[in-house]
């Protein structure tokens, strides 16, 4: 996994339809994918816990509950077989899933499968609050990865466009960061053309800047699953409250 910028499209309410958003979706992949290569899927999944301040605790479950965070997010990321460089010609193989927890008053993140498990089970008086699913597809251009797709409620309600960048050999944020940014530039005018005239109300917001994942001290870390899982969270928060 090389460093990744994740984005998302920020538009009027009224212009977050499915039909808008394959319509971008396919002026991106029709400008951005000239050698036409191999289309893979992307998906995530974010959730967010909250504590029920109304839950009568027994002692039992005041112990197990003491230090957990009011609010927990997770993150599910998940492989796909043809998602990474260098196993884009080999599909046959299973996707391959990681939960990451978020702690974001907190800044703090937690990975490896025991560790998470043992932190959410300890949220006994914690309520499924939200929850959004990223889908979408992305592809290969040399050593970049582009990926755009949709961000969907529990419901299944659209939500709107997201979309990342991925320059696979480098792994330091700071590094490539000027790599992304340029790269990304051009996803936002794409992005821009084929809004047209209501472009004008849109713009490509810039979430996991290296202020963002630098505030959980991952800032001179090697892009990982921790990376991801803090710029999935951040963008469908952000996209939630309407931010940036």
């Amino acid at each position: 996994m090389g460093a990744k910028r994740v984005m998302y499209w920020r538009q009027p309410a009224a212009q977050r339809t499915m039909k808008t958003y394959l319509a971008l979706s396919e002026a991106v992949r029709a400008e951005l994918n000239p050698t036409d290569s191999r289309v893979h899927r992307w998906s995530a999944e974010v959730s967010a816990r909250r504590k029920n301040v109304n839950a009568e605790e027994g002692m039992f479950v005041s112990l197990t509950a003491a230090g957990v965070a009011d609010e927990v997010f997770t993150c599910t990321l998940v492989d796909h077989p043809e998602t990474s460089k260098e196993t884009s010609s080999a599909p046959t193989a299973q996707p391959n899933e990681r939960q990451v927890v978020v702690l974001r008053k907190e800044r703090e993140v937690m990975e490896g499968t025991t560790r998470v498990k043992e932190y959410l089970a300890r949220c006994k008086t914690h309520t499924v609050a939200h929850r959004s699913k990223v889908d979408g597809v992305g592809w290969w251009c040399g050593d970049y990865a582009v990926r755009i797709g949709r961000v969907e409620n529990a419901q299944g309600t659209y939500a709107g466009l997201v979309c990342e960048v991925e320059y696979a050999p480098v792994r330091d944020v700071n590094v490539a960061d000027a790599l992304l940014a340029e790269y990304a530039e051009a996803i936002g005018e794409c992005l821009r053309r084929a809004a047209g005239e209501s472009a004008g109300a849109g713009a490509l917001v810039h979430v996991n800047t290296g202020e963002c994942v630098g505030a959980y001290g991952l800032g001179n870390v090697a892009f990982g699953d921790a990376h991801a899982a803090v710029a999935y969270v951040s963008t469908v928060m952000t996209m939630q409250s309407g931010g940036l």
